[in-house]
């Protein structure tokens, strides 16, 4: 199982995710404004210069009324790609 410490070694070495929740597709991606949460490529709340402000940023986010770690740690995720 994939949990949220895996997913916070992978970005603060650099890689970036890609993961199916609800049907929706979500990243966490990086592009020359910084580090972001998308949702179908939409950018949710804002663009992080430091990876490590976005960690502290989605460990407070909710996905539809779930955290995000709670995502990762019940492995309630459809597919996940780590590039």
């Amino acid at each position: 199982m994939y949990s949220f410490k895996d997913l916070k070694k992978d970005l603060l070495v650099g890689r970036e995710i890609e993961f199916k929740y609800k049907g929706e597709l979500y990243s966490i991606s990086n592009s020359s404004k910084g580090w972001a949460l998308c949702h179908n490529n939409e950018i949710i709340g804002n663009y992080f210069e430091d990876i490590n402000y976005l960690i502290n940023y989605i460990e407070q986010v909710k996905i539809c009324n779930k955290y995000f770690r709670e995502i990762f740690e019940q492995n309630e995720y459809e597919s996940l790609y780590i590039l």
